[in-house]
């Protein structure tokens, strides 16, 4: 979902041109709030995936167990509110699959080390620049480690019918798959700065 293709329609086109796109997709994500207008930025986003080659949308059913899970959320603390729930949860969760595709058309079609470049050359401060880029770096092992547990989870048995016991069994490991590689990915930046003051 988010490994990136060289050979996609879009890997040609200048970093800067998909830096605005995603910026710009991103915030129609987060501040459209009707159900038509979501559903037609969900569209926009599927023609561009369809149109770059991309072929992991079943990816994005994987999904589905974490949004049920925070629509029963919704639904249980939220009801005799007075707010109309059935629109804030599918405008939530089309909003959600907006966002994935947006950052999935994103790395899809740009080379997290051209990123850097264009940063360099942007002359953009480290704290900005480094956070982006270890996100576009690492989201592909992240998903890689993703799949990997849910396929030994499904070894051993453990399937999307119990769904708290489901998520947990994949989201411990994953965290911790997390948390170990931004650790070496910290000592990493230590070592290189220190070398290079000295």
């Amino acid at each position: 979902m988010f490994q990136y293709k060289s050979k996609s329609l879009f890997s040609g086109a200048p970093e800067l041109l998909k830096i605005i796109l995603f910026a710009f997709f991103f915030v129609l994500a987060v501040l459209l709030n009707s159900i038509e207008a979501q559903l037609a930025l969900f569209a926009i986003l599927l023609f561009l995936l369809a149109i770059a080659g991309f072929d992991s949308f079943k990816g994005f059913l994987g999904v589905i167990p974490f949004l049920l899970l925070a629509d029963f959320g919704f639904w249980f603390f939220l009801k005799g509110t007075g707010i109309n729930l059935v629109q804030l949860i599918v405008v939530s969760n089309i909003r959600v699959f907006n966002l994935l595709m947006a950052t999935s058309f994103f790395s899809f079609s740009t080379d997290a080390f051209a990123l850097a470049r264009l940063f360099q050359k942007l002359r953009m401060p480290e704290a900005v620049s480094l956070p982006i880029f270890a996100l576009f770096r690492f989201l592909p092992e992240i998903e890689r480690d993703f799949l990997e547990i849910k396929d030994i989870q499904k070894l051993r048995g453990i399937s999307p019918k119990r769904p708290l016991h489901y998520l947990k069994s994949i989201l411990v490991p994953l965290f911790i798959t997390a948390l170990q590689k931004s650790d070496e990915l910290a000592i990493a930046y230590y070592l290189r700065k220190k070398n290079g003051r000295a």
